[in-house]
């Protein structure tokens, strides 16, 4: 399963990451809101860790597009 984590604190984003690949996940990392919805947008994950405060796009902000482009057809997986 492929996970994006969204979250600008490098080492609390690469202690979860670890983790996560450890367990056998593939992990894609944003440090930022923009960072991460054009992520979002490019390609399907099973599963999106998205961080409240963050610099750029708060993660409340990107919650939102995130919802709104799934909800328009911006792609063919869904949120």
């Amino acid at each position: 399963m492929n996970i994006l984590l969204i979250e600008d604190e490098s080492r609390i984003a690469e202690f979860v990451a670890h983790g996560l690949e450890g367990a056998g996940y593939q992990v894609q990392h944003a440090a930022d809101g923009e960072l991460g919805l054009a992520m979002v947008r490019e390609r399907a994950h099973g599963v999106v860790i998205l961080d409240a405060m963050l610099p750029k796009l708060d993660g409340f902000e990107l919650l939102r597009q995130m919802r709104q482009f799934f909800q328009t057809g911006g792609a063919d997986f869904a949120l």
